[in-house]
């Protein structure tokens, strides 16, 4: 047992908490350039920004700035401001979407909040609750200026 508290210390070093405590907000992360899966029973608070994919099963209350795709999938409740190149919803979001790529609302898809896009395409289904702007050009510029600007 002790070495598996060892192993958890050393994985809770690593992100900047002292103490494996799950109401703590979780430090800033830099993702990978693989795809990175938070199951349905794991809920995350905090930030994550980086390059990389990443797939929401469970929770997630925050932040998400991220140079890939972000998929919600179907059982991820997700309170998040999230910019990124691609968005899938297949859950329910509340919070902004911007993506200079496409956003894509799945037929289980719900989002409450304003959605700002090179493309959007919306199943059957789907629900949004906000505005949508639509235009590739300002998407990316915008999108590039935050990440130049936060630097």
């Amino acid at each position: 047992m002790q070495e598996k508290r060892g192993m958890f210390d050393t994985i809770w070093g690593a992100l900047g908490s002292p103490s494996p405590e799950p109401t703590q907000q979780a430090p800033m992360m830099e993702m990978s350039t693989s795809t990175f899966i938070v199951s349905e029973k794991i809920e995350i608070r905090g930030d994550l920004s980086g390059e990389g994919d990443i797939q929401l099963m469970g929770g997630f209350y925050g932040t998400i700035d991220l140079v890939g795709t972000v998929v919600i999938g179907e059982s991820a409740q997700v309170e998040a401001d999230i910019a990124a190149t691609n968005i899938r919803v297949g859950g329910h979001v509340k919070g902004n979407l911007v993506a200079s790529g496409q956003v894509d609302l799945l037929p289980t898809g719900s989002v409450t909040g304003n959605v700002k896009t090179g493309s959007i395409a919306a199943a059957e289904g789907a629900s949004l609750h906000g505005e949508i702007e639509i235009n590739r050009r300002q998407v990316q510029g915008q999108m590039e200026k935050d990440r130049i600007g936060s630097a």
